[in-house]
């Protein structure tokens, strides 16, 4: 263990041994550094080269930093917002040595904004009052093992995350495991699909989680 620290939302431990870092949280794995490009890479790149030439892109959930490292490999994007509920989590990713390295500093590039709120709340309230649209969306939060989580996986949710897409906007959700969690997968499929939205759903192997699935 390299970091261990309590915040008001989650518990945060970082450990290092030979396959590098490993992130958890409240004693879930989020990621291990020898695997994590698989499932970061599959999470953003598919929408955001179905787009083509993405300019203004949100996070939610996401606060390592992985996947806006991703996004900022397009020279279209001219924004990033990361909306991560934890401060602790971006705080640790934007300073500590180590984890920005992992990053690539992602989150200390001048065309990404953070901030520190509930996602939910944050689409309620019109994405931070800026009134235009985003061409992708990455959302990226645990699977939902608690309501405080779940209420992101709902179609009260995905009703207000279309209203923030442009008109050939993409939006890309990590659904858990197809292997695993079968029914819960085809589920989050079903209510992205209840509110008008179609969908591409798709998997990947991580050899830190097993089958990995995510659906556009």
């Amino acid at each position: 263990i390299v970091i261990a620290s309590a915040s008001p939302y989650q518990r945060i431990v970082v450990t290092h041994g030979r396959s590098g870092y490993r992130l958890f949280l409240n004693g879930n794995l989020q990621f291990a550094e020898r695997d994590e490009y698989r499932y970061h890479e599959a999470l953003v790149h598919p929408a955001m080269s179905a787009h083509g030439a993405p300019k203004r892109v949100a996070v939610l959930g996401g606060g390592d930093g992985m996947a806006v490292r991703e996004i900022l490999k397009y020279p279209s994007v001219e924004s990033v917002t990361l909306v991560e509920l934890d401060p602790a989590m971006t705080r640790l990713f934007r300073t500590d040595p180590a984890l920005v390295r992992l990053n690539a500093g992602a989150l200390n590039d001048p065309r990404v904004h953070i901030v520190n709120t509930d996602a939910f709340q944050w689409l309620q309230e019109g994405g931070g009052g800026d009134s235009s649209a985003f061409d992708v969306i990455v959302v990226d939060f645990p699977d939902p093992t608690n309501f405080a989580i779940g209420k992101l996986y709902t179609n009260s949710f995905y009703a207000l995350l279309e209203q923030r897409l442009s008109a050939s906007g993409y939006a890309v959700v990590q659904t858990t495991s197809p292997l695993v969690a079968r029914q819960s997968f085809w589920t989050v499929v079903q209510t992205v699909e209840s509110v008008g939205l179609a969908t591409a759903p798709y998997h990947v192997h991580v050899p830190s989680f097993g089958e990995w699935g995510f659906v556009i």
